[in-house]
């Protein structure tokens, strides 16, 4: 209740963008207390490091047989605890930066819930990389955030025989910057868990992330890696016996080192289901090929509505129609009625595009100058395109799919000759298969669909998932080629019927009626596959 009162107060005095600027997130109770049970069970030696200590939470009620060093750089988190710092014998207090010292020094025990920020500017991100190449040997992207500079130095520094717990973000299981901190993890050999909060659960206040507890023993080199997923409190405290227990029974998914590719999505481990194998079906990219919206380098400046259009008075001739955001999309279905809609709206639907090679008019001339004047022509994608406000254009996507996703993902149905932007991904089907593009959305109509193509992402919080392209690519959809003639005049009749629904606003009743009619087919077609003589069959199929 004391540590509670501690932190709301904390909350209350300190600035949001204090915080921010330190990364500061307080590690809940439950997960503090099994961070401190994992590391101290069956521990010898006296050392202990927190190399993040904030309010101390971590190294409270720590036996007083250890000698305990906490390093933060904040002064203004550790006045709010300062007195618990100067009474306590046991703590060696280093207000400095944890990661450029103390490299040599080896500890027994590990508890760490580091800063969530990024680097702030690139003089910092070029200090830092490079102290990690002298010391580690290790070249990480610039991309990688401060949480996992702090994870890899303290592993550095912990004992052969030593145990540590990490409270992170999950994002490096899954992002490309984290391929190198998983390197390191798999030649390390001393990662015995991960245990990873549903996004429902949401550890950490105002943290739009979900976040992995890392439980690390180096006096038992290990050859497999348990992912644990817990949905609930229940679930979660039953990991907790879990971790300190004999452990013979596998709570969670148990996969080898050696099947463990740095590259690849390791949240994906968490979901036994995606183990499957299904029948009638195939990666997208055997048929299409998903590819992010345009990137303009500011849509803000880039696209116009009408009113704009007429305050700068260019000429309609410098504009493509595009969609500018996921939100203009609503329905499975995105007709021309839709798109004069939003135009009326005054929404922003129109993409400008300069073609250089014309001579400019006086009204586009004034506005690239303007956007000069505001530095437009300096912001990071844009500076190294010549001219600076040309970009690729790419053709309309038949089908699209939204690269930001609450609880389902938003797959709709192009019929316009409308662009996207980079918030959207469009699905490009091979020519041989463009007559085919109805088949396909009536497939990502279905729930299995959805479930198939749920896992391969990266999470924020509140229910948030961003999908890049390339797990589009490698979503598994409807084997259009092992379909009899008679199987696709059925879903097409049933989707065409659906399509007419959707556009005309046709009675719901009758909408649920053939979406379940759809849902039943796909059901038949598309099921796990019960043994490898089954799965065999329908690849020959």
């Amino acid at each position: 209740m004391e540590e509670h009162r501690l932190e709301e107060s904390y909350l209350n005095t300190s600035s949001a963008l204090h915080r921010r600027h330190y990364g500061q997130y307080f590690t809940p109770d439950a997960i503090a207390d099994m961070m401190k049970q994992w590391v101290l069970h069956n521990l010898e030696g006296e050392r202990l490091l927190d190399p993040a200590v904030g309010l101390g939470k971590l190294i409270k009620n720590i036996p007083s047989t250890y000698k305990i060093d906490a390093y933060e750089e904040d002064s203004e988190i550790l006045d709010a605890n300062r007195n618990f710092f100067n009474s306590q014998s046991a703590v060696q207090l280093h207000e400095r930066d944890f990661l450029s010292e103390g490299w040599d020094t080896k500890y027994d025990a590990i508890l760490c819930n580091p800063p969530y920020i990024p680097f702030r500017n690139e003089d910092e991100r070029e200090i830092y990389l490079n102290l990690f190449r002298q010391r580690m040997d290790i070249t990480l992207s610039t991309y990688t955030n401060f949480y996992g500079l702090f994870l890899l130095k303290a592993l550095h520094q912990l004992n052969e025989n030593g145990r540590a717990a990490f409270i992170v973000p999950s994002d490096f299981l899954n992002a490309r910057y984290g391929t190198k901190i998983k390197e390191y993890l798999l030649l390390d050999c001393s990662l015995s868990m991960i245990i990873n909060t549903d996004i429902q659960m949401g550890w950490f206040k105002g943290a739009a992330t979900t976040s992995s507890l890392l439980l690390f023993d180096k006096s038992k080199k290990t050859d497999t890696i348990e992912f644990i997923r817990t949905q609930s409190d229940i679930e979660l405290e039953q990991a907790a016996a879990y971790i300190t227990s004999s452990r013979e029974k596998p709570i969670g998914i148990v996969r080898r080192l050696q099947d463990l590719n740095p590259a690849s999505k390791w949240r994906l481990h968490f979901y036994q289901e995606n183990q499957k194998r299904y029948t009638n079906v195939q990666p997208l990219n055997h048929f299409a090929a998903a590819k992010h919206g345009m990137k303009t380098g500011s849509n803000q400046y880039f696209c116009f509505n009408n009113s704009k259009m007429k305050q700068w008075q260019i000429g309609s001739q410098h504009f493509l129609p595009c969609l500018s955001k996921s939100s203009q999309l609503k329905d499975p279905f995105f007709t021309y009625i839709d798109y004069k809609r939003l135009v009326q709206q005054d929404e922003q639907m129109l993409l400008l595009c300069v073609d250089d090679k014309q001579e400019l008019e006086h009204a586009v001339m004034q506005y690239l100058a303007d956007g000069k004047a505001h530095r437009v022509d300096q912001r990071h994608t844009i500076r190294s395109r010549t001219p600076w406000y040309r970009f690729s254009v790419l053709d309309p996507a038949p089908i699209l799919v939204s690269v930001f996703n609450r609880k389902s993902i938003q797959i709709v149905r192009n019929k316009t000759n409308v662009r996207h932007l980079d918030q959207l991904i469009g699905i490009y089907l091979y020519e041989e298969y463009e007559q085919d593009v109805d088949l396909f959305m009536a497939y990502f109509l279905s729930d299995i669909a959805q479930e198939l193509m749920a896992n391969p992402h990266k999470e924020y919080g509140k229910d948030l998932k961003k999908l890049e392209a390339k797990d589009v690519n490698t979503s598994l959809v409807l084997d259009v080629q092992a379909l009899t003639d008679e199987q696709k005049h059925e879903i097409l009749d049933i989707y065409t019927r659906l399509e007419y629904l959707m556009i005309h606003d046709g009675d719901e009743r009758e909408k649920t009626y053939h979406f379940q009619m759809l849902n039943d087919v796909f059901n038949a077609l598309i099921r796990p596959c019960e043994d490898e003589e089954e799965l065999g069959q329908t690849q020959k199929g």
